[in-house]
């Protein structure tokens, strides 16, 4: 069982005490063990049977422990029309792509009734060798019926459907990729964060237009550290703060570096103790109480992408698939401020490369 699933991007479990060991260089897809958002809904939740989500989810990736493979072959005619030929999504053009990567099972669909995985959690990445997959959860989009066939009952679920498919093949082409992920791509998923990130707070305490660039200024280097890790995090965040936050000076962001810790963006409850202790005005924050904001403004959907980057990717492709599971009032205002336009067509270009 251990040499089918590999290493895993997933925190230690009984299944598989290698998981426990490091991975390697961080990419964007590291370990969901890191993220403190997903350690709480582990300990606070239950996926069937009174199973952790630890125990559950690697279970997607070994056959016979709960989790049915389903092939494209496996869908109603109705479902893969809808989803890779008819005008319901016209301007994806990735389509034969997604479908080439789901029948050479480099992205497997699974399907479970017996175990319930938070919609938040869409897929994880499996690596055995040289070789990388990912298993995305479909069991919220999808029914089995008596003749094994799976169909789609509400018209909504298409989009959400397709939200979480774009999402994985995405994901699994940023996992075989040697190169750091293409600067469009990365401008947008980073500064889209960011700008979640400075609404959320800025709900909570109202900041003025000044306080407001600061965040979004500390939340971009926080998103490429836990994207890259702190070394190539910050040589990176370089490029941003030059290019994207004109109206602090030199000055204003020298004062910034200087007070804010590096070590304050290794967690995001780092991160908001450091808002804390540099900002009076944000003593009132609490890992709690900005998580609690984000999930009401952005839908429950979103919520590992809060500090899981590997899942703000799904964020995204809710948003640009107009998925029922996020609020898109609240979010397609943001992805127009952070090159969305140019982020979609990066996308859709990587998947199909």
């Amino acid at each position: 069982m251990l040499k089918e699933m590999g290493e895993l991007f997933l925190p230690y479990c009984t299944l598989a005490p290698i998981l426990d060991e490091s991975v390697g260089e961080r990419k964007i897809l590291y370990r969901l063990g890191e993220s403190e958002v997903f350690n709480f809904a582990n300990k606070n939740s239950s996926s069937g049977s009174n199973a952790t989500l630890v125990d559950t989810i690697p279970k997607m990736v070994v056959t016979g422990q709960g989790f049915l493979r389903v092939g494209l072959d496996q869908l109603d005619k109705t479902v893969r029309y809808e989803l890779f030929e008819s005008a319901r999504f016209p301007k994806l053009t990735c389509r034969k792509a997604m479908i080439q990567l789901l029948e050479y099972g480099s992205v497997v669909m699974v399907y479970s009734e017996d175990y319930r995985v938070p919609a938040s959690i869409p897929y994880i990445a499996s690596v055995v060798g040289s070789k990388s997959t990912i298993f995305v959860n479909v069991s919220d989009f999808l029914e089995l019926n008596d003749l094994g066939i799976y169909t789609v009952t509400a018209t909504r679920n298409y989009h959400a459907l397709m939200a979480v498919l774009m999402a994985a093949c995405a994901a699994y082409r940023i996992m075989t990729i040697s190169t750091q992920l293409p600067a469009d791509l990365a401008d947008g998923m980073v500064l889209m964060y960011a700008n979640m990130m400075e609404r959320a707070i800025n709900s909570l305490v109202h900041m003025d237009p000044v306080m407001r660039d600061k965040i979004r200024y500390l939340a971009t280097e926080f998103a490429l550290i836990q994207m890259y890790g702190t070394e190539m995090g910050v040589d990176m965040f370089y490029r941003y703060k030059t290019k994207f936050f004109p109206k602090l000076s030199k000055m204003i962001t020298d004062s910034i570096d200087n007070q804010f810790k590096v070590d304050n963006f290794d967690k995001l409850s780092f991160f908001i103790d450091g808002l804390k202790e540099i900002y009076p005005s944000m003593r009132g924050l609490t890992l709690y109480n900005v998580y609690d904001k984000w999930i009401r403004s952005y839908g429950a959907a979103t919520a590992m992408s809060i500090d899981y980057l590997g899942y703000h990717l799904y964020t995204i492709c809710m948003v640009l698939m107009e998925s029922p599971l996020v609020s898109r009032m609240a979010l397609e205002p943001v992805l127009e401020r952070s090159k969305g336009a140019d982020m979609y067509k990066r996308l859709q270009t990587l998947i199909g490369q």
